[in-house]
């Protein structure tokens, strides 16, 4: 909410300085390439293109530069667009070292399971090599001819 009254303060003011005969604070072609420019770093962010945000955000920065050497951007304003910027650059490295951080410890987790499954599939293997090397029982023999012993059968 705060924010939402922040950046309609900041764009009566800047329609306020359209009307005034000195230069506004920000172009009309300036401020819609730099949101272009911020539109396409909070895609790559939120694609974890981290590579992408990065050069983007220093595109960026590099079309401010341009904007104030153009007389495009106050320099009130180009502090406020270049903190702002600073701030994207501290949430992207954050948001970047907490997605290293998740791959890290899911490539750890598969790393742990994988090396489960194969101690369980070598104690699997050892216990059919056990069993199979084992002697096999003695066979019963086979009953033979009745004992009719002394008296039978006579």
């Amino acid at each position: 909410m705060r924010r939402a009254v922040r950046a309609g303060v900041v764009l009566v003011v800047a329609l306020g300085c359209v009307g005034c005969g000195s230069a506004p604070e920000l172009a009309a072609d300036r401020a819609q390439s730099l949101q272009e420019s911020v539109l396409a770093v909070t895609q790559a962010a939120s694609e974890a293109r981290w590579a992408d945000a990065r050069v983007l955000l220093a595109d960026t920065q590099a079309d401010l530069d341009a904007g104030v050497d153009a007389g495009d951007v106050s320099t009130a304003r180009y502090r406020e667009i270049d903190a702002a910027l600073d701030r994207v650059a501290a949430e992207l490295a954050t948001a970047q070292a907490a997605a290293d951080q998740a791959a890290a410890a899911q490539a750890a987790a598969e790393q742990a399971a994988a090396e489960q499954a194969a101690a369980e599939q070598a104690a699997a293997d050892q216990a059919a090599a056990e069993q199979k090397n084992q002697p096999a029982p003695p066979a019963k023999e086979p009953p033979g001819p009745k004992d009719k012993g002394p008296g039978k059968n006579k």
